[in-house]
């Protein structure tokens, strides 16, 4: 994001003048955004509060009336100011100046400047600004993992045109939000060239992606060093490692790592993890992208929900505790309260509830059936949570 007194750096935005709003200079911009509509089809909801919103008013031609309705609408939504070339009006209404004071909405004037080259300057200042942003295409191709090695060579180079001669990939979790985490490591990284050299980082989704180049073996952990410096408290944050690579052709498998291993920490309460640590979530996660096995998860576990509530029994917390135990009875019976015979008789039930009595499978089946669903439940997908 970049502050609204920032459009001032902008060089080619010729005759930039402030017009009122002089108090929200200091809000935040997250997007540029065109609005040319006729405002009798304009969908407010379209715009949001982040919004830098240029415009030439062309819809508006020789109707002042229409400028005023139409943004003192915006304002009312909370964009974060106005652009506004004077290609059809030199002036603005009273009322809208007299709103974007008492609200302090930046609105700016400017001439001749193409409004496209506008729009393409704040985002390129944007991204400047936030370092991170522009690569989620990339990223979510290559975490897709169905393209061809070449691809994933091309997508890798596109992200990191230097190179390296060895990288390493982490995934930056918060535990909590946390408001202005991409700016301090912003602020860090532009006040050191050389710590710059060594990273990248790219928003994706809910975290932050950090390549880190690697150009001596051993030294400081690299997402520990990037965190000490920016002073980032590393505590509010579940870490994801991939493996240390020199292939690029192996991007998308490092992404992976990275990516799983950060989720993995959040639901083992964990601060950091390594790909090395995966375990059966390194199957787990893939599989939790597949529609057929998550629809099969959802059978299973309505079928033991549905008989704990028929008959007032704990079929559930058993199952959880049997796999939390690593399907030892004796270690779950004490987690329950029970005997083990209890937990045995109760397991026995879950089996034919599942439909695989007397299966050698069980125990992996269960054990998937419930961690399946805990990643499920992260996720917020499907009707996972317990009732």
């Amino acid at each position: 994001m970049i502050r609204i007194r920032e459009l001032y750096r902008l060089q080619n935005l010729k005759g930039l003048r402030l017009m009122a709003g002089e108090a929200g200079l200091e809000r935040t911009v997250t997007a540029a955004v065109l609005f040319e509509y006729d405002p009798s089809r304009m969908q407010l909801p379209d715009f949001y509060r982040g919004d830098l919103v240029v415009t030439t008013l062309a819809y508006a031609r020789g109707d002042s009336a229409l400028v005023s309705q139409s943004l003192l609408a915006l304002m009312k939504q909370g964009v974060a100011g106005l652009l506004i070339k004077t290609a059809y009006f030199t002036r603005l209404p009273e009322d809208v100046l007299a709103l974007a004071e008492a609200m302090g909405t930046p609105i700016f004037l400017f001439d001749d400047t193409y409004i496209e080259e506008v729009i393409l300057e704040v985002t390129e200042l944007i991204r400047g600004r936030r370092h991170f942003a522009g690569y989620e295409k990339e990223l979510d191709a290559l975490m897709r993992g169905d393209m061809p090695p070449e691809q994933v060579k091309e997508h890798a180079q596109r992200i990191n045109p230097a190179g390296a001669a060895a990288y390493q990939l982490c995934a930056l979790l918060p535990r909590e939000h946390m408001p202005g985490l991409d700016d301090q490591l912003y602020e860090y990284l532009s006040s050191s060239a050389q710590e710059a050299r060594h990273y990248i980082v790219m928003e994706w989704r809910r975290m932050l992606i950090v390549l880190c180049r690697l150009e001596n073996e051993g030294g400081d952990d690299p997402a520990d060093a990037l965190l000490a410096g920016a002073g980032v408290d590393s505590a509010r944050l579940y870490i994801g490692v991939s493996a240390v690579r020199e292939d690029p052709a192996q991007f998308a498998v490092s992404l992976c790592e990275a990516v799983y291993a950060a989720r993995a920490a959040r639901l083992e309460a964990r601060r950091r993890l390594e790909a090395g640590e995966l375990g059966l979530y390194a199957w787990l996660f893939p599989m939790s992208e597949n529609a057929f096995v998550c629809e099969q998860c959802r059978q299973q576990l309505a079928r033991i929900r549905e008989y704990d509530a028929q008959n007032r029994t704990n079929l559930e917390a058993t199952a959880r505790a049997y796999v939390g135990a690593k399907m030892e009875i004796a270690v779950a019976a004490k987690l329950l309260y029970q005997h083990p015979n209890t937990v045995r008789y109760r397991l026995s039930k879950i089996q034919k509830l599942m439909q695989i009595e007397d299966d050698a499978l069980f125990a992996p089946m269960i054990s998937l059936t419930v961690y399946l669903s805990r990643i499920m439940e992260e996720d917020g997908r499907g009707d996972m949570q317990r009732r």
